[in-house]
């Protein structure tokens, strides 16, 4: 493998090899590239691709406070506006009690929809909104019927509403390791042992894909603990005297 990827993880050289296939495309035919939702770590390796290349990146992903978004890479300042970005807001309402998170995200993905088709799922009480590239908009409005055992009504939404902004708790932490099982046994107020353990279950994502204890974090990254929550990587903070790191995170507790 290239040293040129030697500042990514292994398995996100893929991704960052695609990135570059964007880029060169926009190079090559002066015009923007619009990709399909980016997570945060995604939007953050796009961004530096790009604007290594001298390009310029802009993302959106359907309302102000989206954490999914879909980026557009252009040769030059071209001040897109948010139709550019293809999003189509559905809006779910239950006819039968409060909608959870995971049973609209499981049945939106039951029916087939890629992950990467989808942005941001905002619930709130008996309603939620999805986020979706126009080019599957139709068939999730024509196809879905159901969020768990509730029967939905579905309807394209023209002026999203203000949507709240996810409620992290910003905190500082100081590691003697950027390893994972250090970072959610600080964010989780657990031990590293339980955090060891959580990881070795399958109870910890990164980046919303199986993580083991070896992995480092890195700024952009997204933890995902079963149980308890969210733990994103805001920022690293440089080193204390007694040469541990320290790192800014957010942290969304779980009550879905």
């Amino acid at each position: 493998m290239s040293d040129k990827h030697a500042w990514v993880r292994e398995g996100e050289r893929p991704f960052v090899r695609t990135s570059e296939d964007w880029c060169a495309q926009v190079e090559a035919k002066g015009h923007w590239y619009l990709t399909d939702f980016l997570t945060p770590r995604e939007e953050y390796l796009v961004n530096s691709v790009a604007v290594g290349r001298g390009l310029v990146v802009e993302t959106f992903g359907g309302y102000v406070h989206a954490e999914r978004r879909r980026a557009l890479l252009m040769p030059g300042e071209w001040y897109p506006q948010p139709e550019d970005y293809a999003i189509t807001c559905l809006e779910l309402t239950s006819l039968e009690g409060p909608l959870r998170h995971k049973d609209v995200l499981g049945s939106v993905l039951g029916l087939g929809l890629q992950r990467k088709m989808l942005g941001d799922i905002a619930v709130l009480g008996a309603k939620a909104y999805v986020f979706v590239t126009d080019a599957m908009a139709n068939f999730l409005y024509e196809s879905l019927g159901r969020v768990g055992r509730s029967t939905v009504s579905v309807a394209k939404v023209t002026e999203t509403p203000e949507l709240p902004a996810p409620d992290y708790e910003e905190m500082d932490v100081s590691l003697a390791s950027l390893r994972l099982d250090a970072v959610v046994a600080h964010a989780c107020h657990m031990s590293r042992a339980k955090a060891q353990a959580a990881v070795e279950r399958g109870d910890v994502t990164l980046n919303f894909v199986a993580a083991t204890n070896r992995d480092e974090i890195d700024q952009g990254d997204l933890l995902s603990v079963r149980g308890f929550g969210r733990v994103k990587i805001l920022q690293t903070l440089g080193t204390t005297r007694r040469e541990r790191t320290r790192v800014r995170v957010g942290v969304l507790r779980s009550n879905r």
